[in-house]
């Protein structure tokens, strides 16, 4: 029987449910407020950070998990006997997973290192496939490789950005760099595409967001598989899209998340978003 390791970083927004449920492998990237740095998965809270955020003087400051960590994670499973898939959140918002495969380098071995060109719970759905296809023992690498392939494919993500003071500060606006200045107070829908966001559409008003994006839903052609909301202080909102959903989907629940802190530090206060897969 094949055995493989599944690892991933915080980005994946799992919980610790879930770590310990399917065996994965988690390597936290750090955020730095005011000088001090932070593990997210041990140091804060959600709801602590984004306190921390508001009373900070400058904008948190996220930092990628240190190459000797990914070496030291690749070269103890692989003593235990491990081929390693290694999956992380998209190159264009982090050098996570460039880092990774510097790290595979080093380690050597049979380690396959993916960018999933997702974060937060779209990158949560190939990494919990995955561990599912590795649990059970009768997949070969290649396979699950391929699967997690299909997923990403079909998987869309959008976020709602209250404020995009934070996004401009962080430079990751990518294609939106247009929308600065007398436009802070504009509400922007954008859509994860290409492991890069892309500006979907802006609206003034919150109902407007709220109607565009159960419409876009609503005109999804494919069967949704899986659909889970993270929220970042957007409860309201995200508890408002989880009731729509549901009904719309005919879903038995759907999952909501607070946001991992180096989102919430990209995305700002008041975010939300959420992300599916179809078949």
């Amino acid at each position: 029987m094949t055995k493989i390791k599944i690892i991933t970083d915080s980005t994946a927004g799992l919980t610790m449910e879930e770590m310990k449920q399917y065996n994965i492998e988690v390597l936290p990237l750090s955020v730095e407020v005011d000088g001090k740095s932070y593990n997210p998965m041990t140091d804060l809270t959600a709801e602590g950070f984004m306190e921390l955020m508001a009373n900070s003087q400058s904008l948190p400051k996220s930092s990628q998990p240190p190459i000797g960590s990914f070496v030291e994670a690749y070269e103890k499973f692989q003593q235990e006997g491990y081929e390693i898939l290694s999956l992380h959140l998209t190159e264009k918002l982090s050098g996570t997973v460039l880092t990774a495969r510097q790290a595979a380098e080093i380690a050597g071995g049979n380690i396959t290192v993916i960018d999933t060109d997702y974060t937060a719970r779209g990158q949560a759905f190939q990494v919990i496939e995955a561990a599912k296809m590795a649990q059970a023992g009768t997949f070969s690498m290649a396979e699950i490789v391929e699967r997690i392939a299909e997923i990403r494919a079909n998987t869309k993500l959008y976020i709602v950005v209250v404020t995009l003071e934070n996004l401009i500060k962080g430079g990751r606006v990518g294609k939106m760099q247009g929308i600065i200045g007398n436009l802070l107070n504009i509400k922007l829908v954008a859509r994860l595409k290409d492991g890069q966001l892309e500006e979907e559409t802006k609206q003034r008003s919150m109902k407007k967001i709220l109607n565009y994006l159960i419409d876009t839903v609503k005109n999804e052609t494919k069967k949704v598989k899986e659909l889970d909301i993270v929220h970042a202080n957007g409860q309201k909102e995200a508890e408002q899209l989880a009731a729509e959903f549901k009904s719309l989907l005919s879903l038995k629940e759907v999952p909501m998340f607070k946001a991992d802190p180096i989102i919430s530090t990209h995305a700002g206060n008041g975010a939300f978003a959420f992300m599916y897969y179809t078949e």
